[in-house]
């Protein structure tokens, strides 16, 4: 995950002067300013209750409060969830300052990855029942009690908790699909996983392992830095610097490598494609440039790259076979869980703050009652 000031960069001066309005603490630094959740004080839940989060004031975290809804009996093909945890993401930042663009069928409600139980089935379900244990995605506002569709559904691991299970699938679906089944990393290849503290490049990293891939890794912080390095990353280097190509040139003898997954903007999309070596791919997670129609030199793919842009979305054709496996590959315990920020679910105003401080080393996880 990158620092908000990226974002800031790239958005018109109208709204780069209202967001960072919004993002001004009282000291000053790049956060919003939270000073109590309010959630406790309209409503507190009780057990078997379904309540959602609603942003009172847009743009104001600290306006958000739990409020009460009735719960809805699935329809025939759904799967009634009582959830458990959910993990966020930097559009629910987006969505809780009203600044979220409407991207075409991407539904404009903050929640996308939960965990919970099973408490019902519409008529037509035969794969799960009441009672199973389940990671899903959704997009209902962090409701309490939700119906998701059989696509979206997949048994949870027994060996991790709700929160890392909660931290599986927009991390995983990303980085899994692209790693192995756009750039078919393999044992031999060479991958650079950038800013790679965040959900998708801790999740790309344990992708690469299991594959086999010599890695390189990057973050934007030296505490992130020390952190890759007590994972076993000898020497990452700076997400905010173009240095990173020289470095890898460098260590690979002037070789480079096969594979780059990209969340970064500007000029280190241009240093990523010349690192690239005969039949490479270059994955773009970092959809800026691409919303700025930006353009990229064409000379480098004279040496037969590849270039993906990758905004999973909802991917129901393949997205459910795709995490089935991530889901096993857990369950056997080939893939550690991600680290996980956890605050209750009445504290969402303070984890959104914290998310887009971009100080966190995982994902940052509601924990429900």
């Amino acid at each position: 995950m990158k620092n908000v000031s990226k974002l800031i960069a790239n958005l018109s001066p109208e709204k780069r002067a209202a967001l960072l309005q919004r993002l001004k603490s009282d000291s000053g630094k790049a956060g919003p300013s939270v000073s109590k959740t309010n959630a406790d004080v309209t409503y507190i839940p009780k057990d078997g209750d379904n309540y959602y989060c609603h942003v009172e004031k847009p743009g104001n975290f600290s306006s958000i409060v739990l409020k009460p809804i009735e719960i809805i009996p699935p329809k025939e093909d759904q799967i009634q969830i009582k959830v458990k945890a959910a993990s966020l993401n930097f559009r629910d930042i987006l969505i809780g300052l009203n600044m979220y663009y409407d991207p075409p069928g991407v539904t404009t409600t903050m929640g996308t990855d939960y965990s919970g139980v099973v408490t019902e089935v519409g008529e037509n379900i035969k794969k799960f029942k009441a009672g199973d244990e389940v990671l899903f995605f959704s997009t209902e506002n962090f409701k309490a009690y939700q119906n998701a569709e059989l696509y979206n559904v997949i048994k949870k691991p027994k060996n991790i908790s709700w929160e890392e299970a909660a931290a599986i699938p927009t991390a995983y679906m990303t980085s899994y699909y692209s790693l192995k089944y756009v750039a078919n990393l393999k044992p031999g290849k060479r991958v650079l996983i950038h800013t790679a503290t965040g959900g998708v490049g801790l999740s790309a990293i344990e992708i690469a392992r299991w594959l086999g891939a010599e890695i390189f890794v990057t973050a934007g912080t030296e505490k992130k830095r020390e952190y890759l390095k007590s994972i076993g990353f000898d020497a990452p280097m700076d997400s905010r610097s173009l240095k990173f190509a020289d470095e890898i040139m460098e260590r690979t003898n002037g070789e480079g490598i096969d594979v780059v997954l990209n969340t970064i903007a500007g000029d280190a999309t241009v240093k990523g494609l010349e690192l690239l070596r005969q039949y490479g791919h270059f994955l773009q997670i970092d959809l800026k440039d691409i919303a700025k129609n930006e353009s990229i030199p064409l000379a480098a793919f004279t040496r037969n790259l590849s270039f993906t842009a990758l905004n999973m979305g909802w991917h129901p054709e393949k997205g459910t076979e795709y995490m089935n496996e991530v889901s096993e590959l857990h369950a056997q315990g080939i893939f550690k869980p991600l680290v996980c920020n956890n605050f209750k679910i009445d504290e969402l105003g303070r984890a959104l703050a914290f998310l887009s401080k971009s100080e966190h080393i995982g994902k940052v996880v509601l924990k429900y009652y």
